[in-house]
């Protein structure tokens, strides 16, 4: 064993740990030794952070209260948010109910306007289809206007001196009914101009109504006084009678065709037909959509009332 070998176990076995080098002394008192603080210091150095001395504030307790307080504000400040969030989330709900409520309200009014113009669609094709078979039960009838009208007439036996002027025989078994149109007016005298109503004549047979109208309008410029009938003397009209709804359709489609440069508008066999000029093809107006389609002009009420003219 050489000399470094033998340092070295003297020194090892020479060796206390710093805590044991503190020695208590008979009174109790314990001092460090003398190795402690350079092992502190050493420790310390070692951590390579600077070591801070934590300082108690002197008024830890007021700031500790304070704290509390704000700490209990902040505590009511959230449930105060959270009872108005919980409102405003109830409300919300109730408006994404309203609105769900709204659209299958909105998709109902939409099937039902789709139902409203299928219904009038419907209604529109049922007062045309009616239309067109009040048309066709007066195939028969004639209207007669410009005849002066008196108390006690006899309407048949004026009719057959009319057919009897324009040459068309005319007896008591061709004709079914003879009757003035509208309500009773005041019966017009020769100082009365009164327009007196027209008579309404239905055939027996149609081929004798048509046989009267041609006859009748070969004689356009016939007047009341030809028939020997007293009264101021009128101009006599003889045309096929139309339905109300077709009457009024005609005197719109006269209106405006004469306002649209269209020389001609009549009707026949219940048609209404309008020509530009002639050689021009003619036109059926049918109702209200065909005048506006052709002439530009809905139909309308018409209030006043116009005296008839010869078709």
């Amino acid at each position: 064993m050489n000399r470094v070998t033998e340092k070295k176990i003297e020194t090892k076995s020479n060796w206390v740990c710093p805590n044991c080098l503190n020695k208590t002394s008979k009174k109790g008192i314990t001092t460090p030794s003398r190795s402690e603080v350079p092992y502190r210091e050493e420790a310390s150095k070692s951590d390579g952070h600077p070591s801070t001395p934590c300082v108690l504030p002197t008024g830890s307790s007021d700031e500790l209260h304070i704290l509390t307080s704000e700490i209990k504000l902040l505590r009511g400040d959230v449930g105060d948010l959270k009872t108005h969030i919980k409102y405003l989330t109830e409300h919300l709900t109730q408006c994404y109910t309203r609105l769900d409520e709204y659209d299958a309200r909105m998709k109902k009014l939409e099937k039902r306007e789709e139902e409203i113009i299928s219904l009038n669609n419907t209604i529109h094709n049922l007062r045309e289809q009616l239309n067109s078979q009040a048309q066709s039960s007066l195939r028969n009838e004639l209207e007669i206007s410009g005849i002066n009208e008196h108390k006690n007439e006899n309407p048949l036996h004026i009719v057959q001196i009319m057919a009897h002027k324009i040459g068309v025989a005319v007896g008591d078994q061709d004709v079914d009914f003879v009757t003035r149109a509208g309500p009773r007016r005041k019966v017009p005298n020769e100082t009365t101009d009164t327009q007196p109503r027209s008579l309404v004549v239905r055939f027996v047979r149609r081929y004798k109504r048509d046989e009267f109208l041609k006859a009748a309008k070969v004689r356009r410029n016939m007047t009341s006084g030809d028939l020997e009938l007293a009264g101021p003397s009128r101009n006599i009209y003889c045309n096929e009678r139309l339905t109300h709804g077709n009457r009024q359709l005609f005197r719109a489609t006269k209106i405006s065709a004469k306002e649209r440069g269209y020389k001609f508008c009549w009707h026949k066999n219940g048609t209404i037909l309008i020509r530009r000029n002639e050689g021009h093809p003619s036109i059926q107006i049918r109702n209200s959509e065909d005048l506006e389609r052709y002439l530009g002009t809905p139909t309308q009420e018409l209030e006043q009332t116009h005296p008839p003219e010869q078709q």
